[in-house]
Order: structure tokens, then C-alpha cells, then sequence
């Protein structure tokens, strides 16, 4: 009796190999979703960094932050009625007034939620889009 060599894998070799994917994903999973939110964070702060930069020329140019009469932060791209020597857009579309999960970033002129700013606070609800949470879920507040 002469046996051919096959080239083929057999049923075990692939379930085995099947199996430790598995297991790479079981623990590797929740690290690598820890990571994305981290920098699902990450990203909306920096979002927010540009926003107060945007603001803070604006006020040069204005002589005030933009007030909810003027259309808040959105004075920062189109320019509102009755204001003199606006020099905008300060922002490059209105993509920059939201943050990573899509939620429109808010604006309080004097601060609201934290003691720690002076002028101005720029709020993120996080990736849930309401007031509270933990991780990802929490407020992103950035002010000055």
C-alpha cells in the first residue's frame, strides 16, 4: 500500500488554529477597545484645544468671546450680524464644533461646571452625550 503526502490541512490543524485566534481575541479584545476609546478622548481634546484657540483669536480681533446672541460657537465660522472686525472663519468647518461621537461641543461664558476656569469653558458630554459617566462617558471639560 503507498500513502500519497498531501498538501492539505487537516480538520484538527484548523480548529486548532481556530482556537487560538479565539483566545488571542478573548484577551486581547477588551485591551484593544480600552486603547480606542482612550484615543477617542484624546482626539476630542485636542478638538477642543483648537476650539479655545479659534476663541481666544476671535476675542482679539472682536474685543469679547462670542455671546449665544452672536450664535456662540458659531461665530467662530460664520460671521454674526452687527459684529465689527471679525476676521473669520476662525475654524475650518463645522466639523471642529463637534466631538469625536459627533455631539456638539457647548460653550459657557463665565464658566458653568467648573470652578477652575476663569473666562470661558468648553464642554464635551462624551461619547454618550449626557451630563455624568465614567471613561469615555465622562465630561471633557476645557477652559481658560
Amino acid at each position: 500500500m503507498i500513502f500519497q503526502k498531501s498538501s492539505a490541512f487537516t480538520m484538527i490543524e484548523i480548529l486548532i488554529v481556530l482556537a487560538i485566534i479565539g483566545f488571542l481575541f478573548a484577551f486581547l479584545g477588551p485591551t484593544l477597545y480600552r486603547r480606542i476609546a482612550q484615543s477617542d478622548v484624546a482626539l476630542t481634546k485636542l478638538k477642543m484645544g483648537k476650539v479655545k484657540d479659534a476663541l481666544v483669536e476671535y476675542k482679539n480681533n472682536v474685543g469679547h468671546y462670542p455671546t449665544k446672541r452672536e450664535g456662540g460657537l458659531r461665530a467662530l465660522i460664520e460671521k454674526p450680524q452687527g459684529v465689527e472686525n471679525w476676521n473669520g472663519p476662525y475654524l475650518d468647518s463645522e466639523d471642529d464644533l463637534l466631538d469625536k461621537w459627533g455631539n456638539e461641543l457647548e460653550l459657557n461664558i463665565p464658566p458653568v461646571k467648573s470652578k477652575k476656569f476663569r473666562y470661558l469653558e468648553i464642554i464635551s458630554y462624551g461619547a454618550d452625550g449626557q451630563e455624568g459617566g465614567i471613561g469615555e462617558n465622562a465630561e471633557i471639560i476645557v477652559g481658560g
